[in-house]
């Protein structure tokens, strides 16, 4: 199940980037630190990332429930990336494709939470 949950996310993921920039024609990144919009957007995700690893070394979580925390960290990635892209480069729409991110992968864990 969890499997099928990832393949449909990724999939969905896709599907949902290609179409949105197609639309409102959207540039992709040239370089990976592209996708920050400033050192303290960075800052936040470095910050996000040491919690998420510090929590699950910690709680130890296993089996389901660590998919279903893995997709709720992504989804507050790109939750941060959307309000940090909405308020500094609005103009550029790239919030739009992590917004799409962010309910694609808040999907899949509210999917994985349904079937623990």
């Amino acid at each position: 199940m969890i499997i099928t949950v990832f393949i449909v996310g990724f999939v969905m993921a896709g599907i949902l980037d290609l179409w949105l920039r197609k639309k409102f024609s959207i540039q992709k990144n040239e370089k990976f630190m592209d996708q920050y919009v400033n050192k303290l957007h960075f800052v936040f995700e470095i910050l996000l990332c040491a919690f998420f690893i510090v929590n699950v070394a910690v709680r130890g979580f296993s089996g389901k429930y660590l998919y279903f925390v893995l997709f709720l960290f992504f989804g507050l990635v790109f939750a941060i990336r959307v309000v940090m892209e909405y308020v500094f480069k609005k103009e550029q729409r790239k919030f739009i494709i992590s917004l799409a991110y962010m309910a694609v992968c808040l999907t899949c864990a509210a999917t994985i939470l349904l079937f623990l």
